[in-house]
């Protein structure tokens, strides 16, 4: 009888970020690609099982999920049960979700096995083995039970951090982003926590002197979800549509995102991280954490983050519209395919000392903030434009960001009728142009132009500084002391620069008047905007430091 088996690890960031050290998320996202990976868990599972092949296929085998089609119902439960056990045992820890759903009827089956995922999702209790008595010993680091005593570190290890380090020289990940130039990657944040048992050749993260910020990265595919059912039910829905056709078209589906993903990726490690890594012994300054589907999370020297975000936004678009081309061979997809892919993507920047799991639930909050903007400024049917959206911190960390709008970024005055916010986020990046409300968008292209002017002119940055100031208390005084610096300009006989900014700042907040500088844009959900906020921050991310 035919059976579906579905199955998702879950929370794979969290699993893999929930440390400080970076050779504990190094060897947990070794974990994660190992699950699916060729001559990987799942291909040692099936060895072992020595099903026969004509009597299974898979519709999705990547990025620790698995959605399997069995002819023999009891070949199916053989494999969930001997996986699971596998998985339970090899990585403790990490929280997953299974369904399986069995019926003469394929197509009713894939329904009820998506319907027992769900169920399964909402009601399983997740907990680690074993379970931490009043006399057992905890791990100082992760606070879990301990099953192991490294002599060298005088470190007690739980079971989860134990297996990870096991994992810590994997070249799984890093060997889908190869190229021409031999390179190597850091698998350390500070020399201070090497271990004594540590290989020689481990490369510590070639950060930049005197500046320690790194920018945690996550993008994440427009709509992709929305794209996947919608082609599956198209398939469904078709009766002459087979089992192993349908796996066959989503496997491909599947592939054909990762493939964007995966090239994307080379590309933008190409043109913005080799060039750097060239100039510090080959060490690339930067680490992949997941790279699979239409997921991407990397740990990125501060000064490089946003042009590797960018550029991968960007490329990540054409080489979509490549592979959605070869996809529409199947005749089933013709409608159903759009001519290209984007996605929204979030930086939170911080320091290399400071803990990265909430700093990591800050970025993805950064991540569903831009897809939402980008999102509200399309039509239906119309492509998504690509979208990112960045923040240092400075305080405490806070893992979201519209908390961090409240409670540092947006200003509102009692006379109720000024809302001020100290940013321009999203900014949109790449070759889609939003079909709702364009003039609310600004383009990341325009704040580097303005990012630039600021660093390469004469102009004092102490003003700008002051200026954001004075908004945080009463935006008439922030205008008048711009209209004070714009006159002083002008005595020096500074009008060819005044000039320039003018035309920069048209293209992010509107059109310039005649005799001052207009640095605050019209309101977007009730507040006026202002870009210079945003580069500030990117100054002081590139220095270093909190005064540029």
């Amino acid at each position: 009888m035919p059976t579906i088996y579905n199955f998702e690890a879950k929370s794979i960031q969290n699993y893999i970020l929930d440390s400080s050290k970076l050779k504990d998320m190094i060897g947990a996202s070794e974990q994660i690609e190992y699950l699916c990976c060729e001559h990987g868990l799942l291909a040692q599972v099936l060895q072992a099982l020595d099903f026969n092949k004509e009597t299974f296929c898979f519709a999705r085998r990547a990025g620790g999920a698995i959605h399997a089609i069995f002819s023999n119902a009891d070949e199916a439960k053989r494999f969930q049960a001997v996986w699971t056990l596998c998985i339970q045992q090899a990585f403790p820890g990490l929280t997953f979700v299974q369904g399986i759903a069995e019926n003469e009827d394929w197509k009713t089956a894939i329904e009820q096995s998506r319907t027992a995922l769900k169920q399964d999702d909402r009601t399983r209790l997740s907990f680690t083995l074993p379970l931490a008595g009043p006399l057992v010993t905890r791990s100082r680091r992760t606070g879990q039970p301990a099953v192991f005593y490294q002599k060298q570190l005088g470190e007690y290890q739980d079971a989860t951090t134990k297996n990870k380090r096991t994992f810590r020289q994997g070249k799984r990940l890093i060997g889908k982003i190869t190229f021409d130039i031999p390179v190597e990657w850091p698998i350390n944040f500070n020399p201070d926590n090497e271990d004594e048992d540590e290989d020689e050749d481990e490369h510590l993260f070639p950060l930049l002197k005197d500046n320690n910020y790194i920018g945690i990265i996550h993008a994440d595919g427009n709509n992709l979800g929305q794209l996947l059912r919608k082609v599956q039910n198209t398939l469904l829905e078709n009766p002459k549509v087979t089992e192993r056709y349908y796996a066959e078209v989503l496997l491909a589906f599947s592939q054909a995102i990762n493939h964007a993903n995966i090239e994307a990726t080379k590309e933008a490690t190409k043109q913005v991280l080799a060039k750097e890594a060239t100039h510090d012994f080959q060490v690339m300054p930067a680490r992949p954490l997941v790279l699979g589907g239409d997921d991407f999370t990397f740990i990125v020297r501060g000064d490089l983050a946003l042009p590797f975000t960018q550029l991968f936004l960007e490329e990540f678009e054409k080489r979509s519209e490549d592979e959605l081309a070869q996809l529409k061979k199947y005749p089933e997809l013709m409608k159903d395919l759009p001519t290209k892919l984007t996605a929204g993507a979030g930086i939170a920047y911080v320091k290399a000392s400071q803990p990265f799991y909430r700093a990591y639930h800050l970025t993805e909050s950064l991540c569903k903030q831009a897809k939402n903007f980008a999102k509200d400024h399309t039509e239906n049917e119309k492509i998504i434009p690509s979208s990112v959206a960045f923040h240092r911190i400075t305080t405490s960390i806070i893992d979201d960001y519209e908390t961090v709008l409240k409670n540092e970024l947006r200003h509102e005055f009692k006379n109720g009728k000024n809302k001020i916010q100290n940013t321009m986020q999203p900014y949109l990046v790449g070759n889609v142009i939003p079909s709702k409300f364009p003039r609310e968008c600004s383009r990341l292209e325009d704040l580097w132009t303005l990012y630039d002017f600021l660093t390469k002119h004469e102009i004092s940055h102490g003003v700008m500084r002051e200026f954001l100031s004075l908004l945080e208390i009463e935006p008439r005084r922030a205008e008048a002391a711009m209209t004070r610096w714009y006159d002083n300009m002008k005595k020096r006989k500074k009008t060819e620069l005044l000039d320039e900014l003018k035309r920069i700042l048209a293209t992010l907040v509107d059109s310039q008047p005649k005799d001052a500088v207009k640095l605050l844009a019209a309101s977007v959900n009730d507040y006026e905007r202002t870009p210079i906020g945003d580069a500030l921050a990117l100054m002081s991310i590139n220095k270093g430091s909190d005064y540029v």
